[in-house]
């Protein structure tokens, strides 16, 4: 016993070791880590980030700076489906027509690490094997497969990203897609640029600040001469750090991530005096206005202004239903080929293809909106998918997309060519950003909240009875308005038939539909509207009936199982959900058991809801339920109480009526 404990305690301090002592000897893999076969913080893990390293240093020659990121990456490779680890891609400015847009990838080289018959087979690659392809007018991609990668392996790689755009220094991530045991960035930037260099994310990294020096030539030939200035040196470290992982509750995970930014904010002059360059919302907004493919086609004239007049649109006088009918013709004309894009292509263009992206779509509405008297501005924002707009440092490059606004009083229209199964006011959940700007010629820019415009409600009417030999039967009505009706048509819009649609929600609710009418499934509409008939059938046994009194119900399962949760729960929208079910029981029976009432409101009251049952004359009961969620997003000091809440509603959609012959 002594033996074994004394080996539990030394594998116990190796494991100590391996986590605070970090294998820092490039080309030498320690035999733990070649022997590892999983990683104790997360056993799911496909792999694992052993060690990170990222320097970035300036150098400069005759006044031109120039930037090199150098980058070491150790892995290890825990399972088949980790082997796509091996791929690497690193993308790269490559602009040959910008002054300050070229960079290269140099000294690449990798090595794969796997014990064969208790020796270590190496298998090297260099530069040579590197293949680069382009991604826009800006960008490169450099690409290479690391070879003879399997369940095991470690692959090593480095490589120095070599810059001239010496103003602009990327983002370093410290979290990936797989955990990180180990992560270090080093930042040394020469005194003459003023950098906010700052640190964000959920988990914690140490940081630390200190100064230096950097040499550099002020002339050429036999009487060069050096000189130094000083240097800020950033050190950020970061342990242990958990995987990335897609989140259903999450518009993009990628908003959380632990990373290392910094914006420069001035730099010093040949006189030594400093200047800011950092810019603000309203720069970008005027390059936006400025722009061939922005501002300046906001007041074109549409090609559809004979389709437009042809149609009376400009003699309508409500505004909403005039905004919808041009957004109906421009639909029928165009389709969305799926692409979020913030600048538009020639107008010619886009209607040849029959198609285009929201950027095309939404400059053509509005174009079109001008042509029937109507006064459009455009929105722009970076999409929920795409990531948050960064607040402290302005970029025309973190855009996307842009959406269509309409004054209407003192309030807004709001509307988006690609959202064909929205409606004004109803928007894909993907564009209910919480920053976007309003920009207007001639005036100042707002931002503008998209969240409050979304909510997407149901109200639900069940009448029927139950028959003595357990059945129900009855009529099903209900009005699903903005973005439940936005989720309506689009499912309508998947299936393949008005049959296969009906038939999905007879198996989703457990029902047989007898007969079913639906309006607005397919129009450019506020509401959403079906009646159905159906029968549905409980559990009979001897004089009992056991019975489910609910179709629909707004929370069927409970999504939140895991007791903690780091990052935040984001639901597509506000919602509120209201059901009324009246039911005449049989003759010769009466209810045994009956459910308690219940009522639910949060501390915040961002949640509040009730179910509650009434008996009358001993033959109709009536239910009553209600829920209305006003918060979008849940923090991690609200989790446990979000938990509870849909744990006990997921609980009452279970509720069994028990009825007892008499």
């Amino acid at each position: 016993m002594k033996k074994y404990l004394l080996l539990l305690a030394f594998c116990t301090l190796k494991v100590v070791a391996q986590t605070s002592e970090p294998n820092l000897k490039w080309g030498k893999p320690t035999d733990e880590e070649l022997n590892m076969t999983e990683y104790a913080a997360d056993k799911e893990a496909k792999a694992v980030v052993l060690c990170h390293l990222t320097s970035v240093n300036y150098t400069m020659n005759l006044y031109n700076y120039l930037v090199d990121y150098q980058v070491k990456k150790r892995i290890k490779i825990l399972k088949d489906e980790g082997k796509d680890c091996a791929n690497i891609s690193i993308p790269y400015i490559y602009n040959t027509k910008e002054e300050y847009g070229m960079e290269s990838i140099e000294n690449f080289k990798a090595t794969a690490y796997n014990l064969v018959d208790g020796k270590v087979v190496k298998t090297r690659i260099g530069k040579e094997q590197i293949h680069t392809e382009r991604i826009d007018e800006d960008y490169m991609m450099a690409k290479v497969a690391i070879p003879q990668v399997r369940a095991g392996t470690v692959i090593e790689y480095e490589f120095t990203r070599h810059s001239n755009v010496f103003f602009h220094i990327f983002d370093w991530d410290a979290q990936e897609d797989i955990p990180v045991v180990f992560a270090q960035y080093r930042l040394e930037i020469p005194s003459v640029f003023i950098f906010n260099v700052e640190t964000s994310g959920l988990q914690i990294l140490q940081s630390s600040h200190s100064t230096g020096n950097l040499n550099y030539n002020t002339s050429t030939g036999q009487m060069a001469r050096t000189s130094s200035c000083k240097t800020n040196i950033y050190l950020c470290t970061g342990r242990n750090l958990p995987a990335l992982k897609k989140d259903d509750f999450v518009w993009n995970e990628r908003d959380y991530v632990t990373k290392v930014t910094a914006e420069l904010k001035s730099y010093a002059s040949s006189g030594g005096n400093y200047r800011d360059v950092k810019k603000n919302w309203e720069q970008v907004d005027n390059i936006l206005i400025q722009h061939s493919e922005f501002g300046l086609r906001l007041n074109d004239h549409s090609k559809f202004r004979d389709e437009l007049a042809a149609a009376g649109i400009a003699e309508m006088t409500d505004l909403k239903e005039k905004v919808a009918a041009t957004f109906k013709i421009l639909r029928q004309k165009l389709a969305w080929n799926g692409e979020y894009v913030l600048l538009a292509h020639p107008a010619s263009e886009v209607i040849k293809k029959g198609s285009g992206t929201s950027g095309d779509l939404n400059m053509m509405l509005i174009n079109m909106l001008g042509d029937v008297g109507i006064q459009a501005y455009p929105v722009v924002m970076s999409t929920r998918r795409h990531g948050r707009l960064p607040q402290t440092y302005p970029s025309l490059n973190k855009l996307n997309t842009f959406i269509v606004a309409v004054p209407n009083g003192t309030s807004w229209l709001y509307l988006d060519a690609t959202s064909a199964d929205g409606y004004v006011n109803t928007l894909s959940p993907n564009l209910y950003v919480e920053h976007a700007r309003l920009i207007q010629k001639g005036k100042s820019s707002q931002w503008v909240n998209l969240q409050n415009i979304a909510e997407a409600g149901s109200q639900v009417t069940v009448v029927g009875s139950i028959s003595p030999e357990g059945v129900m039967s009855g009529e099903r009505t209900v009005l699903y308005s903005g973005n439940a009706a936005y989720n309506e048509r689009r499912l309508f819009r998947e299936a393949s038939d008005s049959a296969a649609f009906i038939a999905k929600k007879s198996a989703d609710y457990g029902i047989e539909i007898i007969g079913c009418q639906m309006t607005g499934h397919r129009d450019y509409s506020a509401n959403v509207r079906e009646e159905m008939k159906f029968t549905k059938q409980g559990e009979t046994a001897s004089d009992h009936i056991y019975f489910n009194p609910f179709i629909d119900f707004p929370i069927h399962n409970n999504p939140f199982l895991e007791t903690e949760r780091l990052l935040p729960v984001e639901f597509p929208c506000k919602q509120t959900f209201g059901m009324t079910v009246r039911l005449v029981l049989p003759e010769g029976w009466k209810l045994e058991d009956v459910p308690k009432n219940t009522k639910i409101t949060t501390e915040d009251k961002s949640i509040s809801g009730h179910i509650l049952y009434e008996v009358s004359d001993e033959h109709l009961l009536s239910i009553q339920v209600q829920f209305r969620q006003n918060s979008v997003t849940y923090y991690k000091d609200r989790y446990d109480t979000l938990r509870q809440l849909y744990d006990l509603f997921s609980n009452r959609s279970k509720d069994m009526l028990v009825l007892k012959k008499i």
